[in-house]
């Protein structure tokens, strides 16, 4: 319900005409939930009727409207006793005028001074119900006044406490409490009269800044004890000095210094007169190595120190040029520890934990090896090439161990150990009865490595027929069993290797050209020995480690010469052939060294062999007419390759990068060729 009513007082609404009208409304609505509910609306401002300060403070002046919004209907009667009390009359006592007007005056005075205190106020009445908030109090609690007024202060203020004070009606100085991020101190008194508590007011003080500024105290004392620790436990000389040169702090070893050369405490007693007014006038740091009284050099660094463009002094450091020169040493030693250590590791950068075991450290296989490390990833068919004794086996049990397929079986074929007539009930498996003396069913290699891996091994040596049939294999992944009648669905990864040069038996009909490339996804060809010699000294003592704990020796190390005498030779039979050498010493060596006498001959006397052994040297034949420009590279490279063990050898001689001459002499299938005629270069 709404009544509009006019103030027609002299003085307006004061503080004695809004305290009757309350006193009225009091009398009038007996239920305090409609009270509470009650507000005077002035000029779109909006305050509860009883709250005698707010009421007040909206200053309804003489002749003023207002409307008094009451939350239920009020009967006739209740709407003429208030129309009643706001009519005009006749007389208006002079006297009781000036009274009210001073009341006023002092009542908006007091509640304009408490609204602008820096400091939150909260006033509640004996119930522990607000009826005062300041605006500051009211931003600390993040609310609107009018939410918090007429409501109980433990329901709407965090640890109020304001219902303590009324109940013991003692004062809480100080405490401490924390609202929305905000750290206060607050003070609750209860308000006494008549010897009887009537209500308590809280005062609230922001000291969020103030312990701000204590932790920021806090922070520049502890940097300042831990600056005086650094400076006390550093081992160069450290002195600050004023304008004038004078030494104002100094650490223990400047203080040394200055008693050793009985110098007086200023910095012009170590660098001198005419460098201190240098750095005065330079304006930037003076680094120079500086003899103090003809005895020890120091590394001197003085920094001027200016504020304001005003030269306020300097920072010296003072670094013995001894330490300066043992420090330069220890890193040129750290320096040359470093590229070993990082040598050793690119040996197995981005290769998997089982490829390390393939001993090596030269580019041409790292490359293979990168290359294989790659396709264990996935589940493509590689084909690994290279001649005998190359370490074929070794690699493709690598890419089994390093793929997702390494908790299944690894199957080797060697398909030229195998009689033919043999291999593809081998390969494929038979059924029971399927001929004379199955007298069982056979599973073959193929189905036992379901989910693994199979290695053909030598597939260069299989007969056409059975090239088909592997073909079919991998297109279609299944197999079918001799005397069978149902195919067998096959997952199963496929590993070729050999020795032979594919591309030259498919141009010559000994090798089919679709399974050729069906096992061409993923080629890897592992270099000759003769390739990449540096890694023979890594091999010889891998091989001196094992064969100590197999043969129970103790060789220590070789011969001078042994090694020279080792790189000298060809390896035709590559790593099988200088494994089976080292360990036919180890038989030989009479003591814990192996020694040149017990090399073979041919090994020894590496000249002999090559005069009976030589290969035909392969020439380039230009013929009489224009030519392909591919035919030619081929020649070029065909004539070079022989003569350089590794493809960075290749590619200087030739003027190319080293991929380009890799990628070159596997295009042309002549890794066959490489170093074969080094060791007569």
């Amino acid at each position: 319900m709404f009544l509009k009513l006019t103030v027609h007082k002299k003085n307006g609404l004061h503080v004695r005409m809004a305290a009757a009208f309350i006193s009225l409304l009091q009398n009038l609505l007996p239920n305090q939930e409609t009270l509470k509910k009650t507000y005077v609306l002035y000029r779109d401002q909006k305050v509860q009727v009883n709250n005698l300060l707010s009421l007040v403070s909206l200053k309804i002046g003489q002749g003023e409207e207002f409307i008094l919004h009451v939350a239920e209907k009020l009967d006739d009667s209740t709407v003429q006793q208030i129309q009643s009390f706001f009519a005009p009359t006749d007389l208006e006592d002079s006297q009781q005028s000036e009274t009210d007007r001073l009341l006023m005056e002092n009542s908006l005075t007091l509640h304009e001074a408490i609204s602008a205190l820096p400091n939150g106020i909260v006033v509640v009445n004996s119930d522990n119900i607000i009826t005062y908030v300041n605006a500051r109090a009211a931003q600390l609690l993040q609310t609107n006044p009018h939410e918090l007024i007429n409501q109980r202060a433990d329901e709407v203020i965090p640890h109020s406490r304001l219902h303590e004070v009324l109940k013991t009606g003692k004062t809480e100085l100080s405490r401490k409490q924390t609202i929305h991020h905000h750290t206060l101190l607050t003070t609750r008194s209860p308000i006494i009269f008549n010897g009887k508590v009537i209500g308590a007011v809280a005062i609230f003080q922001d000291i969020s800044t103030i312990e701000k500024i204590s932790k920021e105290l806090n922070e520049v004392k502890e940097l300042q004890q831990r600056l005086h620790l650094v400076l006390k436990s550093v081992s160069d000389l450290i002195g600050l000095t004023d304008e004038n040169g004078t030494l104002i702090y100094t650490n223990e070893e400047m203080n040394a210094l200055l008693k050793k050369i009985k110098g007086e405490p200023h910095i012009q007693s170590i660098i001198g007169p005419h460098e201190w007014n240098h750095v005065k006038k330079a304006e930037k740091q003076l680094v120079k190595l500086i003899q103090v009284n003809q005895q020890s050099s120091y590394i001197t660094k003085i920094n001027p120190v200016f504020v304001d463009g005003a030269f306020r002094g300097a920072v010296a450091t003072l670094t013995p040029f001894d330490d300066i020169r043992t420090l330069l040493d220890k890193i040129d030693l750290m320096e040359q520890k470093t590229k070993y250590l990082e040598s050793e590791l690119a040996k197995h950068q981005g290769v998997h934990e089982a490829f390390h075991q393939i001993i090596g450290n030269s580019e041409i296989l790292k490359e293979s090896l990168t290359i294989a490390a790659k396709a264990a990833k996935t589940d493509s068919t590689v084909i690994i090439t290279g001649e005998s004794g190359t370490g074929k086996e070794l690699v493709a049990k690598a890419i089994h161990e390093a793929s997702s397929r390494k908790n299944h079986l690894l199957v080797r074929v060697n398909c030229a150990a195998i009689p033919p007539h043999l291999m593809e009930s081998e390969l494929f498996g038979y059924e029971k009865g399927a001929f004379t003396g199955a007298y069982k069913t056979h599973r073959g290699k193929f189905e036992l490595a379901h989910k693994g891996t199979i290695f053909l091994d030598e597939i260069g040596d299989l007969s056409l027929e059975l090239q088909a049939k592997i073909l079919r294999v991998l297109q279609e992944k299944e197999v079918e069993r001799i005397g069978g009648y149902a195919p067998i669905p096959l997952d199963v990864r496929v590993i070729a290797a050999t020795n032979h040069d594919l591309k030259k038996m498919v141009d010559e009909g000994r090798f089919r050209e679709d399974l050729y490339y069906r096992l061409h996804v993923v080629p890897i060809h592992l270099p000759p020995l003769r390739a990449r010699k540096e890694d023979i000294p890594l091999l010889v003592e891998a091989f001196r480690q094992q064969l100590n704990e197999r043969l129970g020796k103790n060789i220590k190390g070789y011969e001078k010469g042994f090694m020279e005498a080792l790189l000298s030779y060809h390896w035709p039979g590559n790593i099988r052939e200088l494994q089976n050498v080292i360990e036919r010493l180890f038989n030989l060596a009479d003591d814990d060294i192996l020694r040149c006498k017990d090399l073979p001959y041919y090994i020894s006397h590496p000249s002999c062999h090559e005069q009976q052994n030589t290969p035909e040297k392969q020439t380039i034949d230009w013929g009489n007419e224009v030519r392909p420009f591919k035919e030619y590279e081929k020649q070029i490279f065909a004539f070079a390759c022989q003569y350089y063990p590794s493809y960075n050898q290749l590619a200087q001689a030739l003027g190319i990068t080293h991929k380009t001459a890799a990628k070159k002499i596997r295009e042309y299938g002549l890794e066959h060729l490489v170093g074969k005629k080094y060791q007569t270069n």
